[in-house]
């Protein structure tokens, strides 16, 4: 097992569960995230020169390199594309899949929400990647 995939699954799993059974699908931001943070009003341009955050591009190719999907979803819009393809191309960033137009948590929205019919898991990025710990914690659910 590599570093990552120690920080990223605490059990020992074998190599064969580690590719086939413990597959995930990873939604990852761009701008904040894996690059620094740029606002949509800054334009392409800037967008072009954003400031790679290099250790967080190593630990999603580590991600894609050991079977799992990688999706970037972003608030970047249509008019983006071109250049967040480009930009994710010039520093080599392994991904599957680029969704665009994410709803902006502008004011008065706090937080995003996923409401989905498949266990779902949430990280927020808190300046770098690192080992998944399992915390109790408090979470909003449906009433049963």
């Amino acid at each position: 097992m590599n570093s990552l995939q120690n920080r990223l699954a605490p059990q020992k799993l074998s190599s064969q569960e580690s590719n086939n059974s413990k597959r995930k699908i990873f939604l990852i931001d761009i701008d904040g995230t894996i690059s620094e943070d740029i606002r949509n009003e800054e334009g392409p341009e800037r967008m072009s020169s954003a400031e790679p955050i290099t250790s967080s591009i190593d630990a999603v190719n580590e991600l894609y390199d050991l079977g799992h999907y990688i999706c970037f979803f972003t608030a970047r819009t249509n008019e983006h594309e071109q250049v967040t393809r480009e930009w994710l191309r010039k520093y080599r960033v392994k991904y599957h899949q680029l969704i665009l137009n994410k709803p902006r948590k502008l004011s008065p929205f706090t937080e995003y929400h996923l409401i989905d019919d498949s266990p779902v898991r949430a990280t927020t990025f808190k300046g770098k990647f690192t080992g998944f710990v399992k915390k109790e914690t408090t979470i909003e659910v449906f009433d049963e």
